[in-house]
């Protein structure tokens, strides 16, 4: 009888996935002709690369090195996959500083047509990346490691982060994440957190999710009446 097993990489791949879907579709829709608009697209643009640069450190620095004496081609085909990552990071920069510099309109939006095309490219890249990562690199894990062991070693990656570090990948989890998932977490939280951690946890869920989102969340937890 098969068994749900703890996944080191849901949370985090679901948030990286929450982000990308967005920025796609608010590059699609921004007129890089105008200054506002362009320029509150970029900042999330490099709010991304940096986050996505993060999470490659933490798997290569806190993760693969779990498997790499006892599955050492597997663990380089993915660092090596992770240098491809950090090519196609560093073109998407490339495109945001063309935005950047871009003076006229025309050039304005030949710059985001070219940024929405490295954009692509990263996000088609990445998704494939996790995917194989949820199937390859996890089947591994847990034939290797224990889910207590697992915990521990997300436990290691949280305490790794910044507090802003932390804060952004929580944002981005609550919505990338479905909202039992939420409540499972948060219920993680409540039990084995300090309290401020669970009401900083609160506040970021305010922000995050939508009226109706928030308030199964809330009663699920006995915050607010059923």
């Amino acid at each position: 009888m098969q068994t749900l097993r703890f996944n080191l990489f849901h949370q985090i791949h679901q948030a990286l996935r929450a982000l990308l879907y967005h920025a796609s579709i608010t590059v699609q829709h921004t007129d890089f002709t105008q200054a506002e608009q362009s320029q509150k697209t970029i900042t999330m643009l490099e709010q991304l690369v940096a986050f996505f640069e993060g999470h490659a450190h933490t798997e290569d620095t806190l993760v693969f090195p779990m498997l790499a004496a006892i599955a050492p081609e597997v663990i380089a085909n993915f660092e090596a996959q992770h240098e491809e990552d950090h090519r196609l990071g560093d073109e998407l920069v490339n495109s945001i500083a063309l935005c950047k510099d871009a003076a006229t309109a025309v050039e304005q939006i030949m710059a985001g047509t070219k940024l929405q095309r490295a954009l692509n490219a990263f996000t088609a890249f990445n998704l494939t990346h996790m995917n194989q990562e949820e199937t390859i690199v996890l089947d591994l894990i847990h034939a290797h490691y224990t889910d207590a062991q697992l915990f521990e070693k997300e436990m290691e990656i949280v305490a790794s982060l910044s507090p802003e570090k932390k804060a952004f990948s929580a944002y981005w989890m609550l919505k990338g994440l479905a909202v039992h998932e939420i409540i499972d977490w948060y219920e993680k939280i409540r039990t084995n957190a300090p309290s401020f951690v669970f009401d900083e946890h609160m506040q970021l869920a305010e922000n995050a999710l939508s009226a109706e989102k928030l308030r199964e969340v809330q009663q699920a937890l006995q915050l607010l009446p059923a």
